[in-house]
């Protein structure tokens, strides 16, 4: 065994490996500290196939745990950590690092493990160096420092004065390859070249399956964080099921309350209300009252009916959002209805010097339906056109019949075309402040729309040109 006097050395491509490791296989060169060599290094050179044995179970082991051991997932690191073991227990090797291609493109450390007489972070520089001569030719590259190749460029001065620095006398860099394109790099370096020799093959060997396991890792760890997400979304939805219940709960009672309310506020101001309707037409009815105790008594009666009707409206709507609704169907004259409907909004016509044109002359004679809703209906809609027409405008009402069994009632007036139609039969907030206060018209348009529904009908504005509103209705 010779030693040399100067520490000079080569780095061999991966086509002069084969023939430097025979040719250097002879020779010797002091190692710069004396370290026994490990038992698996002399079992893989008396018996490479047992040793090989050894690996490739320890390997399979390893997968195997991966993939079905209970447990936390094994991560990329984890997985480093083991096949370096791995390495370092078969042929007692100095350092063992392991590469990985992230998301810039480039290979950075995953893990790395070294002897305790080893300067990791030099060991490190080795290794980054090694790494990025992958990456250039993406081959495998080995260094051995007790042969000389003359001619080394600066890439190789650079790596080989690192290799002196950390005392190592051999190095091994084997690419990893997935689908075709650089995926890491598995890296092994030793201050006994001979040892390195031995696990040629071995590192060789396990580069594969470290692309598997970390793969494995991979989607282990996103599959966790997807069930951890997953999980986090189901008490999500969990804690708010249960506010929901309970707001559900709150609903219910403030629904009961406001039940209750409406049944007294119903007994309570009906009550005293039809007395003091029933004592204004009385005192109507009196001929000794003066022209001015007439307006009077006819401003009461206006204002209870107003108050009534209000009132009326009030209890409807809340029986409809209770799901109160109850159709009595009986047949009945259409024309007879129409007539009685009109007249029942004749004086809200002459108070707002608008003209009331019922005509009805393709009426069909008969119709079943519920008669006392479809009274409220018509009132309800006959009183909102009325309520837009001008001082002078005209309100026509028309009927005709369509196919199907069906019939439809047309009621136009003169108004200002609207705004918005598609909020026109939205609740109302009557406590809502506004300019031109409460319009008790549109929440009456609320109550007919729902009872039209109830009736199997339907509505639909029309817009005139260039004023006017058409409301066709349309109804079994």
């Amino acid at each position: 065994m010779s030693k040399r006097t100067k520490n000079s050395g080569g780095i061999a491509s991966t086509q002069a490996a084969a023939s430097n490791g025979r040719k250097a296989a002879g020779s010797a060169v002091a190692p710069a500290a004396t370290v026994q060599p490990h038992a698996a290094a002399e079992t893989a050179a008396c018996d490479p196939a047992s040793e090989f044995h050894a690996l490739g179970a320890e390997v399979v082991d390893l997968l195997h745990t991966q993939a079905f051991a209970a447990g936390e997932s094994l991560t990329e690191a984890d997985i480093c950590e083991a096949f370096s073991e791995i390495l370092l227990r078969h042929w007692d090797l100095c350092c063992i690092l392991i590469f990985l291609q992230a998301d810039d493109g480039h290979l950075h450390e995953s893990a790395i493990h070294t002897h305790p007489h080893l300067d990791t972070e030099k060991a490190r520089r080795v290794g980054e160096l090694m790494a990025g001569t992958i990456e250039k030719t993406a081959g495998e590259c080995q260094v051995w420092l007790d042969e000389l190749i003359e001619g080394c460029d600066d890439d190789k001065t650079a790596l080989r004065d690192a290799f002196i620095e950390a005392g190592l006398k051999a190095g091994l860099a084997v690419p990893i390859h997935a689908r075709g394109s650089l995926a890491g790099a598995v890296i092994a370096v030793t201050h006994d070249p001979e040892r390195l020799r031995l696990a040629l093959q071995g590192v060789r060997f396990i580069a594969a399956p470290i692309v598997i396991a970390v793969g494995n890792a991979r989607r282990g760890v996103a599959m966790d964080e997807q069930r951890r997400h997953i999980e986090r979304l189901i008490e999500e939805l969990r804690e708010r099921g249960d506010a929901l219940e309970e707001a559900n709960r709150e609903l219910q009672r403030v629904g009961r309350y406001r039940s209750l309310f409406l049944a007294r506020m119903s007994h309570e101001l009906r009550t005293p209300l039809t007395s003091i309707l029933g004592f204004a037409e009385i005192l109507l009815d009196q001929e000794r009252l003066t022209d001015q105790q007439r307006r009077f008594c006819q401003k009461i009666q206006a204002s209870g009916q107003q108050l009534q009707a209000s009132l009326n409206q009030l209890v409807d709507l809340s029986r409809l959002e209770a799901g109160h609704t109850e159709l009595f169907l009986h047949e009945f004259s259409l024309r007879e209805m129409l007539r009685d409907s009109c007249a029942a909004v004749a004086r809200l016509a002459q108070k707002q010097e608008a003209t009331l044109d019922c005509d009805a002359p393709n009426a069909p004679s008969t119709v079943v339906s519920d008669e006392g809703k479809l009274r409220q209906v018509l009132y309800n809609f006959l009183a909102y056109a009325i309520s837009r027409s001008p001082a002078g405008g005209r309100v026509r009402v028309g009927v005709g019949t369509k196919s199907g069994h069906r019939f439809r009632i047309d009621i136009t007036d003169e108004g200002e075309p609207l705004a918005d139609p598609a909020h026109l039969f939205e609740p109302v907030d009557i406590d809502a402040p506004n300019e031109r206060g409460t319009n008790m018209n549109e929440l009456g348009l609320v109550i007919a729309h729902r009872l039209l529904r109830a009736l199997g009908g339907s509505v639909t504005l029309i817009d005139a040109k260039p004023t006017g509103l058409t409301v066709r209705l349309d109804l079994p």
